[in-house]
C-alpha cells in the first residue's frame, strides 16, 4: 500500500479552527468545498477511508491527526495513597509518639527500648500499605469499567462498505452515518443529509437545535443529533476536538455514592466520636492516676514519668485508630466495584455507581414492551389489504398491479433498514425490527428492494415521531410527489379518505367499512399482534410548494393499502422475572406505544396486569388532574399508546408519591423520563447514544430478566454494607472497652491489647472484613422480601441485637481472661503469655463472629456456600494463619509469646462460642418497625443550585476561551436540500 501523506495545511490545529470559528466563507476560502477537503485527507466521500489502510492500522493518519481517545482522569498511584494515608491526623499522632517512645525507650534501655515504638512504626506503615494496596485494586478496576462504559460502535463506510467500528477506532477522514439520536464521536462536515438538526448545548450553551445544511455543515462532536438522517466526513478527533478540548479544561475527580457519603459521616462523625471520648478519658485518668501516686509516693520527677504518659498517650491515639471505622467507606468501595464487575456478566452495564445502591431500593419497574418484555423478533403475521382479510400473509395474491406497487413501495422507500445479503446469500435486513419485519414482507411477497430504492429520488424524510405516532417519506413520483405514511393502526385510519381495492381502484371509506376495519384490528390486537397501517398520498409540484414540510408531513387525506399484524414473542423468562419482582415488593409496569388491547393481552400474558389492575392510554392519563393521578397511580399497570412525555409525567408523578422508579427507555425522545428516574436502563441493542447517555444502566441484552439482576444485586450491596457494619461496631465496642476497662484497672495503666495488636486488630476489621463480607455473592431470598425504604436506619433492630449480644458475650470472655486467667491458665498475672492469651481470644472471637455475619437478621445459615465463596474463605483462613504466625514469632516486636498446643485449643474453643451464641441470638423474633414511607416533592436543594450554577460558569468561561461563543448572533442561512443525492441510491446513509 502507498504511503499516505498530507499537505500542511492538513495539519489538527488547522482542522480544529474549523469548528472553532464555524465560518462558512473562512472554510470554502481555505478548503473549497467538503469533497475537496475529503480530496487533501485522502478519503472519499462515497466510500471512505481504504480498506487497506484500516488493515494497516492507520499508522500515517494516527501519528499525523491522533486517535480518537482522551487522557483518562488521573488516578493516585500506590505510593501516593501510602503517602495519603500516613498523612491521617491520628496516625500522624500515633507516629510522632511512637518516635518520642522510641527515643525514651533508647534512653532509658538502649537493648530493648526501640523495640515497642518500632513495632508501632512498622505496623503503621503495614496497616496503610494493605489498605493502600486494596484501594488502588479497586481504581483500576474502576478505571476498566469505565473504559468499557465509554467504549460505543458508529456506523462507517470504508471501501464502500458498511461498517461498525469502534468509536476510538475513528479517524480523521472517516465517513460516518448519522441518525436521529446518535451523539457525534468527533467534529465533521456534513457531507449529505436529510432534514438533520444538533443540539449544540453542551459546546456552545445554546439551546436552541441547530440545523444542519451544506450552509452550515459544522458538527461537533459530544453534540446530538436531534433528528435527521444523513453522512459527515470526520475533520478532528480526541484531543484536537471540540468536546475533546472541553473534556481537557472541564475534568473532575468522580464524587462519592450517597451511601459512601451516609457511611463516611457515620464513620468521621458519630462512631469516631465515641471512641475519641473514650480515648480522651483514658487518658486524663490514667495521667492523673500516675501523677496522684507519685505525689502520694513521695517519688520525684523522672524521665520514667514522662515515658509513661507518652505510652498513655499511644495507647490512647491507637484506640482513636482501632474506634474510627475507614474500612466502612472502603467496603463500599469494594461492594460496588465487586457488583459492578459481577453485573456486567449479567448484562448491565453500569455507568453511575449509585444506581447499583438504589436498585436494591427499587418499589417500581415501568418497563417498555418491544424488546424488553418481548423477543424483538418481529413477523408479519396477519393482514388486510384491498379490501380482503388474510389469516395467512403466504396467501396475499393477485393483487393489481397499482396496489402491488403501492404496497411494495410504500415498504420499501419508507423505511430505515438497511439491505445486505449474508455469506449463506440470503437476502437480510438490518436496523429497526418493525421496519425488518415488513420488508421481509414485501420480500416474500415478490418485492424487490434494490430496484425500487434505485428508481426513485427521495425528496423528504421524516422520521418516526412518537407524537404524531407515524413515519413518512416524500419521494418524487411520476408526473408528481407521493408521500408514503406507516404507522399506528387506529391513529392512521382516521387520516385515510380512501382505500385501494384488490383491482386498484380507489374506493372512499364508508361509516360501515370504517367500522369493519376498526373491527379487523381489535381483532388482530386483541390476539396481541402489533398493527401497523400502510397509506399515502398524492401531491403536484404546486401541492409540495404550498405545504410546510419542515415539521411534520401533512396528517390528512390519505389512501389506505393494507394493515398488517405483527407477532413479537414475549421472552420466554419475563413471565418469571415479573413473578419474581412482585415477590420483592415491586410493581411492575408496562409503559407502551401500542394500542390498549394489544397492550392488555402483551401485559396478561407476562403477569403484569392482573384483575384488580388498571390499564389506560397515555392521551386520556396526560388529561386528568395531579390528584387524580396520584389515586389510579397505585392500581396503574399498564399504559398504552404512551408517549415519551406520558412517560416522564408518570415518572414525576410516582416519585412525588414516595416510590423508587426504574424506568427503560430506548429513544432518544425518552431521555427526559430516564434522567427523572432514579435508575434509568437504556437499551445496549435498540437504544440510542442520547438514551444511552441519559441512562444509569445499560441492558446490554435489552432483557427485563436483566433488571432483574440488578435488584438482586442492588440489595447484595445493601446488605454488603450492614455485614460490615454489623461485624466493625462489634469489634469496636469490645476493642474499645477492653482496653479502656483494662487501663484503668492495670496497676501500670497499660492496655491488655498493645498498640501493635491494636493496629493488627484494625486491620482485620477494616480491609481485611471489608474484602471478605463485601464480596458475597447475591442469595435468591434476597427477592423474598420487601425493598428497603430510603428513610431505613442502616442498622436494624436484629442487627442490634447482634452486635450487643456479641460484644457481653466476647468482653465477658475476655475480662474474664483478664482478671481469672492466670487462675484458670496456670500462668503468671499481666506476663506475656496472659498478656497472649487475651490477644488471641480476642482476635478468635471475630474470626468466628466475622463468619456470624455472612447472614442478618435471623438468618442463621452463616456456613452456607462458606467454600464457595473463595474470598470470603481465603481471607478467613489468611487472618488465621497471620494471628498464628503473630502469636508464635511476634516476639517482643508484638508483645507474643508462643502457646502451648492445648492452650491454641482452649482459643479456638472460646473464640468458636460465637456460632452458639448467635444462634441463641437469632432464635429470638425481634421485630423491626414499620413506617409508611412518606409523601413528598423533590425539589433541587439550594446547594445543588449553587454547584449547578458554579459549573455551568466553568463551561461558560470554558467555551469562551476557546473561542467557541463567538457570531452566535449570525442567522443561519436556509437551503433546500433537493441537491442531495438519493438516499436509496447510497446505501451507506
Amino acid at each position: 500500500m502507498a504511503q499516505v501523506s498530507f499537505g500542511s495545511k492538513f495539519n489538527p490545529d488547522e482542522l480544529s479552527d474549523i469548528h472553532e470559528s464555524r465560518e462558512i466563507e473562512k472554510f470554502e476560502k481555505k478548503y473549497g468545498s467538503v469533497e475537496e477537503l475529503a480530496k487533501g485527507l485522502q478519503t472519499n466521500t462515497a466510500t471512505g477511508l481504504a480498506l487497506e489502510e484500516a488493515t494497516a492500522g492507520f499508522p500515517a493518519r494516527r501519528k499525523t491527526f491522533g486517535a480518537n481517545t482522551l487522557p483518562p482522569p488521573p488516578i493516585k498511584t500506590l505510593s501516593e495513597l501510602i503517602i495519603a494515608g500516613l498523612q491521617d491526623t491520628t496516625l500522624v499522632m500515633l507516629m510522632i509518639a511512637a518516635v518520642v517512645s522510641l527515643i525514651l525507650g533508647v534512653w532509658e534501655d538502649p537493648a530493648h527500648g526501640w523495640i515497642e515504638g518500632t513495632a508501632i512504626l512498622i505496623a503503621v506503615v503495614l496497616v496503610v500499605s494493605v489498605t493502600s494496596a486494596s484501594d488502588y485494586q479497586k481504581e483500576q478496576q474502576f478505571r476498566k469499567l469505565n473504559e468499557k462504559k465509554d467504549n460505543k460502535t458508529v456506523r462507517v463506510i470504508r471501501g464502500g462498505k458498511n461498517l461498525e467500528v469502534s468509536i476510538h477506532d475513528i479517524n480523521v477522514g472517516e465517513v460516518v452515518a448519522l441518525s436521529q439520536g446518535d451523539i457525534l464521536c468527533a467534529d465533521g462536515l456534513l457531507i449529505e443529509g436529510f432534514n438533520i438538526q444538533c443540539d449544540n448545548s453542551i459546546a456552545t450553551g445554546e439551546s436552541l437545535e441547530v440545523k444542519v445544511t451544506k450552509a452550515n455543515p459544522f458538527l461537533l462532536s459530544g453534540c446530538k443529533v436531534s433528528e435527521g438522517v444523513g453522512k459527515m466526513l470526520v475533520t478532528a478527533v480526541g484531543e484536537n476536538s471540540t468536546y475533546g478540548r472541553l473534556f481537557l479544561k472541564l475534568q473532575t475527580p468522580s464524587e462519592d455514592t450517597p451511601l459512601q457519603k451516609k457511611l463516611s459521616y457515620l464513620a468521621n462523625e458519630q462512631i469516631a466520636v465515641f471512641g475519641l471520648i473514650a480515648a480522651g478519658v483514658i487518658l486524663v485518668a490514667l495521667t492523673i492516676k500516675l501523677l496522684v501516686l507519685t505525689y502520694v509516693n513521695g517519688e520525684s520527677f523522672t524521665w520514667h514519668i514522662i515515658t509513661e504518659i507518652v505510652g498513655y498517650f499511644i495507647t490512647s491515639v491507637t484506640i482513636v485508630v482501632v474506634a474510627v471505622p475507614e474500612g466502612l467507606p472502603l467496603a463500599v468501595t469494594i461492594a460496588l466495584g465487586y457488583s459492578m464487575t459481577q453485573m456486567l456478566q449479567d448484562q448491565n452495564l453500569v455507568r453511575r455507581l449509585d444506581a447499583c445502591e438504589t436498585m436494591g431500593g427499587a418499589t417500581t419497574i415501568c418497563s417498555d414492551k418491544t424488546g424488553t418484555l418481548t423477543k424483538n423478533l418481529m413477523t408479519v403475521m396477519k393482514g388486510w389489504v384491498g379490501g380482503k382479510y388474510y389469516d395467512q400473509v403466504s396467501d396475499v395474491k393477485g393483487l393489481a398491479s397499482d396496489l402491488e406497487e403501492a404496497l411494495h413501495e410504500g415498504i420499501n422507500l419508507n423505511s430505515s433498514c438497511r439491505f445486505k445479503i449474508s455469506d449463506a446469500g440470503k437476502v437480510e435486513f438490518e436496523g429497526n425490527k418493525t421496519e425488518s419485519a415488513l420488508c421481509n414482507f414485501s420480500l416474500i411477497l415478490g418485492g424487490d428492494y434494490e430496484n425500487i430504492a434505485s428508481r426513485y429520488k427521495i425528496a423528504e424524510s421524516f422520521p418516526f415521531s412518537s407524537t404524531i405516532k407515524s413515519m413518512s417519506t416524500l419521494v418524487e413520483h411520476k408526473a408528481g410527489f407521493r408521500l408514503f405514511a406507516k404507522g399506528a393502526s387506529e391513529i392512521m385510519l382516521t387520516r385515510c379518505k380512501n382505500y385501494l381495492s384488490t383491482e386498484g381502484e380507489k374506493i372512499e371509506i364508508s361509516e360501515e367499512s370504517r367500522k369493519e376495519l376498526e373491527e379487523i384490528i381489535y381483532r388482530m390486537a386483541s390476539e396481541g399482534l402489533r398493527t401497523i397501517t400502510l397509506a399515502y398520498a398524492d401531491y403536484t409540484h404546486e401541492d409540495r410548494k404550498e405545504i410546510n414540510w419542515t415539521k411534520n408531513p401533512p396528517l390528512t387525506g390519505y389512501t389506505l393499502v393494507g394493515i398488517v399484524g405483527i407477532k413479537d414473542p414475549l421472552r420466554d423468562d419475563v413471565p418469571d422475572a415479573v413473578q419474581k419482582c412482585q415477590k420483592a415488593g415491586i410493581i411492575v409496569r408496562m409503559v407502551t406505544g401500542d394500542n390498549i388491547v394489544t397492550a392488555k393481552k402483551i401485559a396478561q400474558e407476562c403477569g403484569i396486569l392482573t384483575s384488580d389492575g388498571i390499564a389506560i392510554e397515555g392521551p386520556e392519563f396526560r388529561k386528568k388532574t395531579a390528584s387524580e393521578m396520584d389515586e389510579i397511580i397505585p392500581k396503574l399497570q399498564v399504559m398504552a399508546r404512551s408517549s415519551p412525555t406520558d412517560k416522564h409525567l408518570l415518572v414525576q408523578r410516582l416519585k412525588y408519591l414516595g416510590e423508587t422508579v426504574a424506568v427503560t427507555g430506548d429513544g432518544t425522545n425518552d431521555a427526559p423520563a430516564l434522567k427523572e428516574a432514579d435508575v434509568g436502563f437504556s437499551m445496549g441493542i435498540a437504544g440510542t447514544d442520547i438514551a444511552k447517555e441519559a441512562s444509569a444502566i445499560i441492558l446490554m441484552d435489552d432483557n427485563f430478566s436483566s433488571i432483574v439482576k440488578a435488584v438482586l444485586w442492588g440489595r447484595n450491596v445493601y446488605d454488603s454494607i450492614r455485614k460490615f457494619l454489623q461485624f466493625q461496631l462489634t469489634v469496636n465496642v469490645v476493642a474499645v472497652t477492653l482496653a479502656f476497662i483494662g487501663a484503668l484497672t492495670d496497676a501500670h495503666g497499660q492496655s491488655p491489647l498493645k498498640p501493635v495488636q491494636l493496629l493488627w486488630v484494625n486491620l482485620i476489621m477494616d480491609t481485611m472484613g471489608a474484602l471478605a463480607l463485601a464480596t458475597e455473592p447475591p442469595a435468591d431470598n434476597l427477592l423474598d422480601r420487601k425493598p428497603y425504604r430510603k428513610d431505613e436506619s442502616l442498622i436494624s433492630r436484629s442487627m442490634w441485637a447482634n452486635i450487643i449480644g456479641q460484644s457481653i458475650f466476647q468482653l465477658i470472655v475476655n475480662l474474664t481472661v483478664l482478671y481469672l486467667g492466670p487462675a484458670i491458665f496456670g500462668v503468671i498475672p499481666d506476663s506475656t503469655e496472659h498478656k497472649t492469651l487475651i490477644f488471641n481470644i480476642f482476635v478468635l472471637c471475630q474470626i468466628f463472629n466475622e463468619v456470624n455475619c455472612r447472614k442478618l437478621g435471623s438468618d442463621n445459615r452463616v456456613f452456607e456456600g462458606l467454600l464457595e465463596n473463595k474470598i470470603c474463605s481465603s481471607i478467613l483462613l489468611f487472618t488465621f494463619i497471620m494471628q498464628f504466625l503473630i502469636v508464635e514469632f511476634g516476639g517482643e516486636f508484638a508483645g507474643t509469646t508462643g502457646l502451648s498446643i492445648a492452650q491454641w485449643i482452649v482459643c479456638i474453643a472460646v473464640g468458636a462460642l460465637s456460632i452458639p451464641v448467635m444462634y441463641a441470638i437469632r432464635s429470638v423474633q425481634i421485630s423491626e418497625p414499620v413506617v409508611q414511607a412518606p409523601t413528598f416533592v423533590r425539589r433541587p436543594s439550594a446547594l445543588s443550585r449553587e454547584q449547578s450554577k458554579h459549573l455551568w460558569g466553568k463551561v461558560r468561561q470554558a467555551t469562551v476561551q476557546l473561542g467557541v461563543i463567538k457570531t452566535m448572533q449570525q442567522k443561519q442561512p436556509k437551503t433546500l436540500i433537493d441537491s442531495l443525492r438519493r438516499r436509496r441510491e447510497n446505501p451507506q446513509l
